[in-house]
């Protein structure tokens, strides 16, 4: 595989790579030319409800080292995660393998679960809270296993990752299964992960908070794809979606780093008829959408779409006519769940349409632009959102990679410094994204276009733009930064895929 750096080269030379294959017991060794298999066959069209989530392990016989996978729709309100790990505590299982797309402080009751080896793999795109302080203790049977969301659809649908059971917490389903996350009285969206789930799945469990006889305004999940429907009350919390990585930020710094984004996107030429645009979560990355739907207002452009976790701020400018329609994976606010029950130029979309590198056409690869945020950067454009400077997990891939690659123009938003800790690095402490993606960085003290875009470079420096190098920033960056990090693993405790099925990097 090519590292960016002869550092990377090292540190991946360095890995114990039977660890990484010990894996393939759980989810097998990454095959990045496997094709996609087709999804799994129909179930009947009946009546499958059982009695309660016991029932379920009753009927599928979940054992010892099943692989149980779990959406997060829900984010930081989800129940169900819990409730499914305590009913197999309470049946005394042990190594389990989670695949939940990504992982919230709501679930730091996984942590004991962990160290009594109720779950002995993790395979997610995203952690944050108490629980990854178990999940890197060493606890773990084989170190934690970070994907992206488009590596994580094509490790389901080759047949890389095999699920067991995947539970699906729903607001409202029919009988025969058939549920969506766009209804109900506790509606969360369209259940874009959810849908690959169900897909490849041995079995799937709908977790409903009603089960209707009335038909679905929307159906993200058919019936064919699921095998069971349990009455679970409150699968989440709806004010658990919004957080704090999917509010923008409203500070002076934020508004500045904002305009220049909009100034970065018109100078390199791509603000024009036909636009489209995703925004990655962060609060420097979310407050620069409305910044650049004023610039289109201004410049006359209508955009095609927005994509991927979508906001309150996408739907307002998709309302107000900057874009013809918004394509969602997933709702990050209330405003935007309003609009995607209501709203008919809003679709919902599946992870793999998403950002499946092997998906025929995934929508990231249609991106003009993509503005990231992060938690370091190097001066290889490297990107850590994974490992904070004190060597915590506060995060993971994403969609980050995915669309980063994606995207005609990838723009990473960061201040100079953040707790104290530098954001400009020599190395970053882990490559969660290429810098091969990458094409500029934005901060608040200047701009640094990658080497490779020469072009990109000349064209913001005739725009008047701040264009520096980025050894100045990261100069500037060491000198404001009050805290050291703390040394780096010396072995794996997590890994990081590429989204082809490769190790991109460890920690």
């Amino acid at each position: 595989m090519k590292m960016d750096t002869e550092t990377q080269s090292g540190r991946m030379a360095a890995l114990d790579w039977p660890v990484i294959t010990s894996l393939g017991a759980v989810g097998a060794a990454p095959q990045a030319t496997s094709p996609m298999q087709p999804t799994r066959p129909a179930t009947e069209q009946t009546d499958k409800r059982l009695a309660d989530l016991g029932a379920a392990f009753d009927t599928f016989d979940i054992c010892d080292g099943a692989v149980l996978s779990f959406h997060h729709h829900y984010r930081n309100g989800d129940r169900l995660i819990n409730a499914v790990l305590e009913e197999a505590a309470r049946r005394g299982l042990r190594g389990l393998t989670i695949a939940p797309s990504s992982l919230f402080p709501v679930h730091v009751l996984l942590g004991a679960h962990i160290q009594s080896g109720v779950i002995g793999n993790v395979i997610t795109d995203y952690a944050k809270g108490p629980v990854t302080d178990a999940m890197l203790s060493g606890a773990l049977r084989s170190p934690l296993l970070l994907q992206s969301h488009g590596g994580r659809a094509r490790a389901l649908g080759t047949g890389a990752l095999k699920v067991d059971v995947a539970f699906v917490g729903a607001p409202i389903a029919q009988a025969d299964g058939a549920c969506t996350g766009r209804g109900g009285t506790l509606p969360c969206g369209p259940l874009g992960y959810a849908m690959v789930d169900a897909g490849y799945a041995r079995r799937t469990v709908i977790c409903a908070h009603e089960i209707t006889g009335a038909p679905l305004a929307h159906t993200d999940i058919p019936a064919a794809h699921v095998d069971a429907v349990v009455p679970f009350a409150h699968p989440g919390a709806v004010e658990g979606i919004a957080s704090d990585t999917t509010l923008p930020a409203q500070t002076p710094q934020a508004q500045q780093i904002a305009t220049l984004v909009a100034q970065v996107i018109a100078a390199a030429g791509v603000l024009r008829d036909g636009f489209s645009l995703q925004t990655g979560a962060g609060g420097f990355s979310l407050a620069a959408v409305p910044v650049i739907g004023a610039a289109m207002a201004q410049a006359g452009v209508r955009g095609s779409f927005v994509s991927g976790g979508i906001t309150g701020a996408h739907v307002a400018l998709q309302q107000a006519g900057l874009f013809a329609r918004l394509h969602d994976v997933q709702c990050f606010d209330g405003a935007a769940v309003a609009s995607s029950i209501t709203n008919p130029d809003h679709f919902a979309m599946s992870a793999s349409q998403y950002a499946n590198p092997l998906h025929t056409g995934p929508i990231v690869n249609d991106l003009s632009v993509m503005v990231l945020g992060a938690v370091e950067v190097d001066r290889h454009f490297n990107i850590n959102v994974t490992l904070g400077g004190d060597g915590r997990l506060i995060g993971g891939p994403g969609g980050h990679p995915d669309a980063a690659q994606g995207a005609q123009l990838t723009i990473v938003t960061t201040g100079l410094v953040a707790g104290g800790f530098a954001k400009l690095v020599e190395h970053v402490r882990c490559v969660t994204t290429s810098g091969k993606h990458v094409d500029v960085l934005v901060t608040d003290d200047g701009i640094a276009v990658h080497p490779k875009r020469p072009d990109l470079a000349r064209d913001l420096e005739y725009a008047g733009l701040p264009v520096k190098p980025f050894e100045a920033l990261m100069q500037k960056s060491a000198l404001q930064a009050s805290r050291a990090r703390i040394p780096a693993a010396l072995s794996p405790r997590l890994l990081i895929e590429d989204r082809s099925g490769g190790v991109l990097d460890w920690a």
